[in-house]
C-alpha cells in the first residue's frame, strides 16, 4: 500500500465511519422521523441497541483510520457491518417485517461493500475501474428500482394489512423464577 492508497482508504474509513455514526445517532436523537421514513418499531430497546452499535462501530472506524493497522480495522469492521446491514435489509423486506424503504440502505450498504472490496481505495485509474463505478451505479438502481416497486405494492394493500403479523407479535412477559 502506497502512501497514496493509506491516504484514500484513511478518507474511506473516516467517510464510513462518519456513515454509520450518523446512521446511528438518528434513531435515537428523534426516534418520531425515523420511525416516519422506515416504520414503527414494537422493540424500541432493540432499535437503541442497534443504533448505539452503529455509533459504536463508526466512531472506531473514524479513530482507526490514523495508522494503516487502523485502516485494516476499520475496513473489516466496515465491510462485516454493511455486510450484515444489507443481508439484514434483503431477507426482511420481501417477508414484509421491515418497510421497502430500508432497500435505499440496502443499496447504500452494498456501495460500501463495492468501494471497501478495492476501487475506491486505489488513486491509480486501473482497467477495471469503470466497471467499479457502472457495478455501483447499477447496483443503486436496482436497489431505488426494488424499493418503489415494493412501496407500490404496500401503498396498494387495504390499511389492516400493511403491518405484517410479525411486526404486530407482541412478547409475554414471564414472572421471575423465585
Amino acid at each position: 500500500m502506497t502512501t497514496q492508497d493509506d491516504r484514500g482508504a484513511v478518507v474511506l474509513a473516516r467517510a464510513h465511519g462518519l456513515f454509520n455514526i450518523a446512521g446511528g445517532l438518528w434513531p435515537l436523537l428523534h426516534l418520531t422521523s425515523f420511525e416516519k421514513v422506515y416504520g414503527p418499531k414494537t422493540d424500541r430497546w432493540l432499535q437503541r441497541t442497534v443504533a448505539g452499535l452503529l455509533v459504536g462501530i463508526g466512531w472506531t472506524q473514524v479513530r482507526a483510520a490514523r495508522t494503516p493497522d487502523g485502516v485494516r480495522q476499520a475496513r473489516r469492521l466496515g465491510m462485516a457491518t454493511a455486510a450484515t446491514l444489507l443481508t439484514t435489509d434483503l431477507l426482511c423486506v420481501p417477508t414484509g417485517r421491515i418497510r421497502p424503504t430500508y432497500l435505499l440502505d440496502a443499496a447504500a450498504e452494498a456501495l460500501w461493500l463495492r468501494a471497501w472490496r478495492g476501487g475506491t481505495v486505489r488513486p491509480e485509474p486501473r482497467a477495471g475501474r469503470t466497471g467499479s463505478v457502472l457495478a455501483a451505479a447499477a447496483a443503486l438502481a436496482a436497489g431505488c428500482a426494488t424499493g418503489g416497486l415494493l412501496a407500490s405494492r404496500v401503498l396498494r394493500r387495504p390499511p389492516e394489512q400493511e403491518v405484517s403479523e410479525l411486526t404486530r407479535a407482541r412478547y409475554l412477559r414471564h414472572p421471575a423464577a423465585r
